[in-house]
């Protein structure tokens, strides 16, 4: 039995060793796996064990102190829970004997939550449902939630759509108040506004778009010159009609985007506007802003005007059809469009090939349309090829957006959409691969357009076996609007904005809204920082939730399809643990795990390859697989090499 000098002892050396600890305060950040991390505000981060993470929920705010883990390693240990962010979330109910679970939809909560009996509201067995946690699991590892609503069942209409929409929180209703000045808008129609606009109704507009589509946001005219062409590019004019600080307005700015689910459009302004009142419907009058360019013969853009004006489209065409009017078949275009068809193909075609002499072409991707059966759920997915007709109206927009980007930017206003090339932590390695295979004397730099341009225009034109483009392109930033005239190096323009689909877009209306400040020299009003970012993030959750809804339908229907098929995809990804394959036939991305490869095989982070001495596999690369697992509800499918 130790004396009471040496508990005295003791007792002093642990608090010693207790003060000699390191301790933190960070934030929780999950993983795919059982472990995950907490960073702290000076940028350290510290490994936290799987029964660690069991304490805790991802983004909590803990207080920790640091022990060793073995061979030189170190981990936190939670110490305190500061604050927990973890509230409402949806998932899918689990019923396992007597358990009864929630496993969430969710990217980092990758952990089934229990639901206690009398917070069940009689969910069944894989209903969708909204729940929020009502037990934090600090500091027992017991984590509850209770059920606030089901969304609904697996097995009903459009039920992927439907969750996905409240998962996101994307309203698909217009209030009163939006409602009410829509009507007004409609009652009073557009002869008030029409009075001292340019009257461009003479032009022979036309429309050409998915045969489908009502909300029509663009219309062209192209007229030959002795030299070149003039080319007409018609928008629509919504922020005419719009009242800045109206219900209507604010509305616009917190949905931000239309939504294009693969079985229904949530617009962003009331179908009254956007297809009907401000839409360019065949043969009607419609206010709009006239982007008239002076496009020189070898494509070259020499002179920009703007025009508050009124147009009437005087045909709504279908790619399809002015497609076939391309390759010569005439007979579904009326006779008195012909010629304006061949002036606007012949300067589309001028526009293309400027910018693929002095910017950079975008890879081209096919569409895939969702079938659906009277069920709701789908029965076929069709590939649409992009045809001369998508080109030609592409190549119209592209020329339309970076004119006037150019025009603000010489007035020293508006915002744009800029593009930094290569991320930073990257430039070392896309340097250090551009040299090998370009055979250059020095590793390059790409910090101007001038300089990135022309190295991926080299790299297009490489006999280099790598795809080298691709592998820069997979190492890009993101684009970011910004207050600053900046250059968009993914597209090799000095300056671009979007001007072209204000019904869809709200930065599109604003950008209108400055221009025709401009024009009749106005006060301009910008956008801040705050509003812009605020788009921007809304704007990537209407592609996420549109991409997560479509991948669930796609993989549904996936499930129904003979299992032991081989399949035809292309590479699009890799890392060090998986290689990525889009299905050619129907757009469907899935995972190869390639951990078990083999100790032969290497992953190299600067060609983005997988490699031994048998093989390589490159992006772009053709392969064939097969099916190994499908999780149509997580919205993932495993693939194995064929």
């Amino acid at each position: 039995m130790l004396d009471k000098n040496a508990l005295s002892q003791l007792k002093s050396l642990k608090q010693e060793i207790q003060k000699a600890t390191p301790r933190h305060e960070g934030r929780i950040r999950a993983t795919a796996g059982r472990f995950g991390f907490v960073n702290t505000e000076d940028g350290q981060q510290f490994f936290v064990s799987p029964d660690e993470m069991e304490k805790v929920l991802p983004g909590d705010q803990v207080a920790f102190r640091v022990e060793p883990a073995g061979e030189g390693k170190e981990q936190a240990v939670i110490e305190k829970l500061i604050s927990s962010e973890q509230d409402s979330f949806f998932g899918s109910y689990i019923i396992r004997g007597k358990g009864h679970f929630i496993e969430p939809d969710h990217a980092t909560l990758n952990r089934w939550i229990f639901v206690p009996p009398a917070k069940r509201m009689n969910a069944a067995d894989g209903d969708l449902v909204r729940a929020h946690i009502s037990k934090h699991p600090y500091p027992h590892g017991k984590a509850q939630a209770d059920i606030d609503e089901v969304v609904g069942k697996p097995g009903d209409a459009h039920i992927e759509t439907r969750f996905i929409k409240a998962k996101w929180g994307l309203e698909d209703t217009f209030s009163a108040a939006v409602q009410a000045e829509v009507d007004t808008l409609v009652e009073a129609g557009l002869d008030a506004f029409s009075a001292e606009r340019t009257d461009l109704t003479h032009l022979p507009f036309v429309t050409i778009d998915s045969a489908s589509t009502r909300d029509i946001d663009d219309a062209l005219y192209a007229e030959a010159l002795t030299q070149g062409w003039t080319l007409w590019i018609g928008i629509a004019d919504p922020a005419a009609l719009i009242a800045p600080g109206s219900e209507l307005d604010k509305t616009a700015a917190a949905r931000a985007t239309s939504v294009y689910f693969p079985d229904e459009v949530i617009p962003m302004l009331p179908p009254a506007l956007s297809e009907q009142l401000s839409s360019l419907q065949e043969n009607q009058n419609r206010l709009s802003m006239v982007v008239e360019l002076r496009v020189e013969e070898d494509g070259s853009i020499a002179q920009v005007h703007i025009h508050n004006a009124l147009i009437r489209s005087q045909a709504k065409l279908s790619y399809n059809q002015v497609a076939a009017f391309i390759d010569g078949d005439q007979a579904e275009i009326p006779a008195e469009l012909h010629g304006p068809l061949v002036h606007l193909e012949a300067c589309a075609r001028a526009l293309s090939n400027w910018r693929k002499t002095h910017c950079l072409l975008m890879e081209e991707r096919p569409d895939f349309k969702l079938v659906f059966d009277d069920a709701g759920k789908v029965k076929d997915i069709v590939r649409i090829e992009r045809n001369q007709a998508h080109r030609l109206v592409e190549e119209s927009m592209l020329a339309c957006n970076r004119a006037v980007a150019a025009w603000l930017a010489e007035k020293g206003s508006g915002f744009f959409i800029e593009h930094s090339g290569v991320r930073n932590e990257r430039t070392g390695e896309v340097a250090a691969l551009l040299k090998e295979h370009l055979s250059l004397e020095h590793k390059p730099e790409f910090d101007t357009l001038e300089k990135y341009v022309g190295l991926m225009q080299q790299a297009d034109t490489s006999d280099s076996e790598l795809p080298l483009r691709t592998i820069v392109s997979r190492q890009l930033e993101r684009s970011n609007l910004s207050l600053e005239a900046k250059p968009h190096l993914g597209l090799g323009f000095q300056y671009y904005t979007t001007f072209t689909s204000p019904l869809r877009k709200y930065n599109d209306l604003l950008i209108h809204r400055i221009v025709r400040s401009l024009l009749a020299d106005e006060d301009t009003v910008l956008p801040d920082s705050d509003l812009l970012a605020a788009i921007q993030n809304q704007q990537s959750t209407a592609r996420i939730s549109a991409s997560q809804a479509e991948n669930w339908l796609k993989l549904q229907w996936l499930e129904q399809q003979d299992k032991e098929q081989i399949l035809a995809g292309t590479i699009v990804h890799m890392n060090s643990a998986t290689i990525t394959v889009r299905l050619d036939d129907t757009g469907i991305e899935g995972t190869i795990d390639r951990r078990k490869a083999g100790k032969e095989w290497t992953f190299d982070t600067k060609t983005i390859s997988h490699y031994s001495e048998s093989g390589r596999y490159v992006l772009g690369q053709g392969i064939k697989v097969r099916i190994m697992d499908i999780q149509s509800r997580a919205r993932s499918v495993r693939f194995a090499l064929a």
